[in-house]
């Protein structure tokens, strides 16, 4: 009999293990039509329950919103994809929502009343604060689609060369967009620095326009952040100039994403980015599918060149499909600047 997953089993595996686990197995199961992925789970990775809940997912009646397993098992591909993804790594410090169905997630903006001490015997004032309808969290997905190898597929590194397809497909791609300037469209969320201006980058250089560079950030974000988690990000460059002059610990983590421009630094108050993720990726395999072999393939679903077939090269198509977006409750949860001089 196997018994219900706990959060304490599931943080005993390796993140994202059962995700690419059904993933190796959609894929064999695409691969022959004799060969059933529950099988696959079954025959190669005994008594993993698991990576079977992420094959059931899909159907009624497992999902992410009614089982508890699948939830944390969204919430470990999450965490696999810190090493690769510092907008991963953000989003997992921010608050988390779900959709649970619904088209749409409108954040109520608040205006906190004013209240103060009471003494004894006097009567409590009755205040009341105002609200209104604040941003929205709309509904996106990234997808990608790669192939695999028979000769992959049949490996005993299998799990670990499909694990590295998939981390290295979503990480860049959340940093992309997440980390940019870009304005909202129908296909992805705002960047957090949309409509933000740049602070001017302290003059001179060295460390008195580290520190100086650093203050004006937190500054910037304060009237957001007051004492919650403030997070740097950075290009590759900027970070290790920060670990190196920062002598002791940091207070505040420092993160590094290969996706920002040279000497570019950012700051944001993580208790006003806010993400959703609906559900679990979706994983479809097929033995006969074409596509255009492309990062950037026709707008129009044409296929294109270059063309790929599966078929002819005795592999399977892989397609990877995960709802996850993300938008800022304040403008002035984020500040950022570049270049700097140090």
């Amino acid at each position: 009999m196997t018994r219900a997953l706990v959060p304490e089993d599931l943080a005993r595996m390796h993140p994202g293990r059962a995700i690419v686990r059904a993933a190796i197995a959609t894929a064999l199961g695409g691969y022959s039509r004799s060969v059933m992925p529950e099988q696959v789970i079954r025959s190669r990775w005994s008594g993993d329950s698991e990576a079977m809940l992420v094959l059931r997912a899909a159907s009624s009646p497992a999902s992410t919103t009614n089982t508890a397993a699948l939830t944390q098992t969204t919430k470990t591909f999450l965490t696999a994809l810190k090493p690769v993804s510092a907008g991963v790594d953000l989003l997992n410090r921010g608050i988390m929502l779900d959709f649970n169905g619904a088209a749409s997630i409108t954040l109520p903006a608040l205006t906190v009343p004013a209240i103060d001490f009471v003494g004894e015997g006097l009567p409590i004032p009755a205040v009341a604060g105002t609200s209104s309808a604040g941003p929205s969290l709309i509904p996106h997905k990234i997808g990608v689609i790669t192939s695999l190898t028979s000769e992959m597929l049949a490996s005993s590194q299998a799990e670990e060369l499909t694990r590295m397809v998939l981390l290295d497909a979503c990480g860049p791609a959340i940093d992309k967009v997440l980390l940019s300037a870009g304005a909202a469209a129908s296909d992805r969320p705002a960047g957090i620095l949309n409509g933000i201006t740049g602070l001017t980058p302290t003059a001179a250089g060295g460390e008195a326009a580290l520190i100086g560079d650093v203050k004006a950030l937190a500054s910037a974000v304060a009237p957001v952040a007051g004492n919650s988690p403030i997070v740097l990000v950075g290009s590759p460059d900027v970070t290790a100039g920060l670990r190196l002059w920062l002598r002791q610990a940091p207070q505040w983590p420092i993160l590094t994403s290969n996706s920002l421009a040279a000497k570019t630094l950012i700051a944001i108050a993580v208790s006003a980015l806010v993400s959703a993720v609906e559900g679990g990726p979706q994983i479809d395999a097929s033995r006969e599918a074409e596509f255009q072999s492309d990062s950037a393939p026709a707008s129009d679903g044409s296929l294109g060149t270059p063309r790929y077939s599966v078929f002819q090269k005795d592999s399977v198509a892989l397609r990877l499909l995960w709802p996850i977006t993300w938008c800022l409750r304040s403008p002035q949860a984020v500040a950022w600047l570049s270049p700097v001089t140090w």
